[in-house]
């Protein structure tokens, strides 16, 4: 199966789940994104938060800010 016929077909494996679930494949990542720095909350944290936000604003519109913000597009509240 190609990655457009996993994308169509929602069932990717192997390679096609790979791509489609690493957003390397969709943009081009900001540099600033690389750099070491600071975290400020634990893996498990941001996921959870993640799951949540998903459920109150939709998967779509969650997947599309975290994209712009590994972009370099810092998405605000007021977004």
């Amino acid at each position: 199966m190609n990655i457009e016929e996993a994308f169509l077909s929602g069932k990717a494996e192997g390679d096609a789940m790979r791509i489609l679930t690493n957003p390397f494949y969709a943009i081009n990542i900001s540099p600033m994104m690389a750099e070491p720095h600071e975290v400020l909350i634990k893996e498990d944290q941001f996921i959870q938060a993640g799951v949540r936000l998903i459920d109150e604003m939709g998967a779509e519109k969650y997947l599309e800010n975290l994209l712009e913000n590994l972009k370099g597009n810092f998405v605000t509240a007021e977004e």
